[in-house]
């Protein structure tokens, strides 16, 4: 087995750890890993990145969850944004590619505010070329999607005609299953407030676009790769709370599905993976950034969808936790780079 190899499960060991205690990762890190024909998840992930992207070369990222409409419709989750930004931060400084976020209209304003505590000037698309060419400051574009699904659709070919991106990366978002729903966790329809993001991957997989998802629970963009699995071995996966009765696995599938026990940790990993492959140090995440992100997010209004709360929090794990996690994942790789 190669050193590189030998990395990656460790780092797939790390992010997978159930240190939440919710009890599924086990049963959907296992059905991934087969999936893949038992190469390491996000060292696969990575992989796929350094061999497709190109300087200049458009890459789509989507995340963002409304999870309580209710309570706070114009606010969503701490997992899912965090990690997107490293992502972003990594395939901008490894591959010089010009990242564009797509999120939920209501998430927009706060997403910005975090990609700036990332390091990032937010600006048009049209525009995102210049800074490669400069090589001076980090810049990504940060746009809304649809929620109605015809109107999903059309702009999902429009966007892919436009820019044609050469990799879409789902992390920690809702997927639709076959009638078109997108449910929590505890199999309650959340359809009506969420962009229906899957048509983009749904038509990037027709036009043999690299497609890549991150995911946590089983009911996120990707998971359609395991689906069979999901409806046998996670809670809500053949049935649900709503009329449908489909259960919770969407059945939108990508190239590569990337397991987590958070699906920020999911995205931390493929970078790890990511500054072994190009033997690039200064590509992993750090602690500080961590720190920072976790501040803003909790400002920027932010929430911790497990523990209920504004708090320096990701999925019923504090601060402590990701900063241990950011610390294992460093000396990982450090030992690999004889560092």
């Amino acid at each position: 087995m190669s050193k590189k190899i030998c990395l990656g499960r460790t780092i797939d060991t790390i992010t997978n750890l159930d240190i939440s205690g919710r009890g599924s990762i086990g049963d959907l890190y296992e059905l991934a890993l087969a999936e893949n024909k038992n190469e390491p998840l996000s060292f696969s992930a990575a992989e796929k990145i350094l061999a497709t992207i190109k300087p200049k070369d458009k890459v789509f990222l989507t995340t963002g969850w409304i999870d309580q409409p209710q309570v706070a419709p114009g606010y969503g989750e701490t997992d899912g944004p965090l990690g997107t930004l490293v992502l972003a931060r990594a395939i901008r400084k490894a591959c010089k590619a010009c990242i564009i976020i797509f999120t939920d209209e209501q998430l927009v304003a706060g997403l910005k505010i975090l990609a700036q505590a990332a390091g990032f000037h937010c600006v048009e698309p049209d525009i995102l070329e210049a800074s490669i060419v400069t090589d001076k400051l980090m810049t990504l574009s940060i746009l809304p999607f649809p929620v109605e699904e015809k109107l999903a659709r059309t702009q999902a070919q429009e966007l892919l005609d436009k820019y044609k991106p050469t990799c879409l990366i789902a992390i920690e978002r809702g997927g639709m299953n076959e009638a078109g729903k997108i449910h929590n966790m505890l199999g309650c329809d959340t359809s009506v407030t969420q962009a229906k993001l899957d048509y983009l991957f749904i038509e990037a997989g027709a036009k043999e676009i690299l497609t890549i998802a991150v995911g946590d629970g089983g009911n996120e963009i990707g998971m359609g790769n395991i689906k069979a699995g999901i409806k046998q071995k996670i809670k809500n996966g053949d049935c649900c709370q709503c009329f449908c009765g489909l259960g919770i696995s969407p059945s939108t599938r990508v190239d590569l599905l990337v397991t987590a026990t958070i699906s920020n940790w999911g995205c931390y990993g493929i970078v790890a993976n990511l500054a072994a492959q190009t033997g690039r140090v200064e590509l992993l995440h750090q602690v500080q950034l961590e720190k920072q992100l976790l501040q803003t997010a909790m400002l920027a209004g932010f929430h911790d969808a497990m523990f209920g709360s504004l708090a320096l929090s990701v999925d019923n794990c504090d601060e402590r936790v990701h900063y241990s996690l950011i610390t294992l994942l460093n000396e990982a790789v450090k030992k690999y780079l004889n560092i």
